[in-house]
């Protein structure tokens, strides 16, 4: 991965994890962030993206603790 591509995943998993404890009103736990940090494919992390933009806390807590 190139620099530029590797700040650019870097910046869009910390996007990623501000929505997830915006939408769940606390800190991710180190488990949950690696649910995030572990992803550095563009799909990946607009998968994920997407399926935090809808989904309530419930379904967040699922999604984070799927692997």
């Amino acid at each position: 991965m190139e620099v530029d591509n590797e700040n650019l995943v870097r910046e869009w998993q910390n996007r990623i994890i501000a929505i997830f404890e915006e939408r769940l009103g606390r800190p991710l736990s180190s488990r949950e962030r690696l649910f995030i940090t572990s992803r550095a494919g563009f799909i990946a992390l607009e998968m994920i993206e997407d399926a935090v933009s809808d989904a309530s806390a419930e379904e967040i807590g699922k999604l984070l603790n799927s692997d």
